[in-house]
């Protein structure tokens, strides 16, 4: 049984780990890419605990996080078995 992290782009993963966010809590992010050094997510937590509270801050759409592999502790996420056989 083998599982692709790019079968998951467009869905929502849950995942521990970089430093920006509390690195002992689950974090839901939608998953936008996946690259041969890490992933490209969409945050909201992301986005207020790195920009904080600015007045005019872009919605979570309009950013994307590169987390790299080395940073994530954990990804979790809700399979099919019969679709990946």
């Amino acid at each position: 049984m083998e599982i692709e992290l790019r079968r998951l782009i467009g869905y929502h993963v849950v995942l521990i780990g970089p430093s920006f966010f509390d690195n002992e809590k689950l974090r839901s992010v939608k998953l936008l890419a996946v690259e041969d050094a890490g992933i490209w997510i969409e945050s909201r937590a992301a986005l207020d605990k790195v920009i904080g509270t600015l007045a005019k801050r872009p919605t979570s759409a309009d950013v994307a996080f590169f987390i790299p592999f080395r940073q994530i502790t954990t990804i979790m996420a809700g399979y099919d078995p019969a679709a990946i056989e």
